[in-house]
């Protein structure tokens, strides 16, 4: 069988970040497959420090700066990639990750070898932020349907991240592109995978081809609320699933359980660790009963308070001389302790 050549648009919103920017532009211009363009996206205020001047004094053909007139927030920003125009298959890249040069030759076999398939992707590593080799990603099955992604993904074993998936640029335009309803774009991507996948299935290449890099949080502001709200929201999509598929629905019933409480576990914790101050008046009640609400409407039997370490976090929280104690002791002391 003869290998067909297939053209790639690499899709890379971008605010800041000159150093990370062109690194990730010198991995992909580094392809040794060479059918593909590259599109950045920026706002104007991406040039404050000369990131936009850089990429222009790089005077590379392959790559177009779409820059818009304002300035866009994440949401914004990547809701402007389904009105581009894109070659055949489309992959999105943080402009702060790396490719390997084989990522776009690995990929195109990929394609060739599995046809019918509907995404695709590859395993990978993460970097920190002097590209410094953190870990591995968790192994993939070599094939994963819409079912068997969402149950690995409600148990947690995959790894889901928004680089490295490439599909067709039809098939994204078709079901609308990424799902900007999610603040900060969280889990946004995993529904997004989830709708590719449903068109077929998911076919993943066992070498590792990309770096993801994850960066120390220096944050100073609470995030608790925006974790929350896109649970809420992902909650709902699952809800949605459920009732399309009775297949998804029993994958839903069997692993919700487990997901809700895992994960109301980890916001609750973060929670518990962010000053009052900062919290925006958000309580590890108000969670609960936000997240109780709508795990009722999944079926879901949520029991968070039977978890041992929310039990002793709402306890923390509710004693003021408590919750004093561990936020300083927290500061010391940084693996967790509940």
């Amino acid at each position: 069988m003869s290998s067909k050549t297939n053209n790639f648009s690499i899709i890379i919103p971008f605010k800041s970040g000159k150093k990370y920017l062109l690194d990730c532009l010198h991995s992909v211009l580094a392809q040794d497959y060479p059918h593909f363009n590259i599109l950045i996206l920026a706002d104007n205020t991406s040039n404050i420090d000369d990131s936009l001047d850089a990429v222009h004094a790089i005077q590379h053909s392959k790559i177009s700066v779409h820059v818009s007139n304002q300035n866009l927030d994440i949401l914004q920003n990547w809701g402007r990639i389904k009105d581009l125009a894109k070659n055949e298959y489309m992959t999105i890249l943080g402009y702060d990750d790396l490719l390997e040069k084989t990522f776009l030759s690995t990929i195109n076999e990929l394609i060739n070898e599995e046809p019918e398939a509907s995404l695709y992707h590859t395993h990978f590593k993460y970097i920190n932020s002097k590209s410094e080799f953190i870990k591995i990603c968790q192994p993939l099955p070599t094939s994963l349907n819409a079912s068997e992604y969402l149950e690995h993904a409600l148990n947690e074993t995959i790894d889901i991240m928004a680089t490295g998936y490439v599909f067709k640029s039809s098939d994204y335009d078709v079901i609308g592109g990424i799902p900007i309803q999610y603040p900060n774009l969280i889990y946004a991507d995993l529904q997004l995978w989830l709708a590719l996948s449903k068109k077929s299935y998911l076919a993943v290449h066992p070498s590792t081809q990309f770096s993801f890099r994850i960066h120390a949080s220096t944050t100073k502001t609470s995030k608790d609320k925006i974790l929350l709200d896109a649970f809420i929201i992902f909650l709902n999509y699952l809800n949605e699933l459920k009732n399309e598929s009775s297949k998804l629905a029993a994958i839903i019933e069997e692993n919700g359980k487990k997901f809700t409480e895992s994960t109301t576990k980890a916001i609750v914790h973060r929670l518990l660790r962010t000053p009052k101050s900062l919290r925006k008046g958000l309580t590890i009640d108000e969670m609960i009963t936000e997240i109780d609400e709508k795990s009722k409407l999944l079926g879901i039997d949520y029991a968070p308070l039977q978890i041992n370490s929310i039990r002793i976090a709402k306890i923390i929280e509710a004693i003021p001389l408590l919750n004093n104690l561990f936020l300083l002791f927290k500061k010391v002391y940084k693996k967790p302790v509940l």
